[in-house]
């Protein structure tokens, strides 16, 4: 039976992977070597996964933080007035 769920599982992320993919997808793909299945090693060690994750975060946050939070806002007013400009047909801002 826990084959079985499994075979099931991995069906299952295997064609949500098929479907979509984000921009860390594309990232991870790039940035890692073609031999590493960084999925199936988050699968394994999720525990240790989000350690590191928390670690790069926060190194991210302490190093780089005042920029990333620059562009986020950047990215966030220009998604707002991009969605404003679209609801009314014209540029509005």
């Amino acid at each position: 039976m826990a084959l079985t769920l499994r075979r099931n599982r991995s069906h299952l992320s295997a064609d949500a992977g098929a479907a979509t993919t984000s921009l860390a997808d594309e990232i991870l793909d790039e940035i890692l070597p073609e031999e590493v299945d960084w999925r199936q090693l988050v699968w394994s060690y999720p525990k240790s996964t989000l350690a590191l994750a928390a670690i790069a975060g926060y190194w991210l946050g302490r190093s780089r933080g005042r920029r990333l939070f620059a562009a986020a806002t950047q990215f966030a007013g220009d998604s707002v007035t991009d969605g404003v400009n679209e609801f009314f047909g014209r540029k509005v801002l």
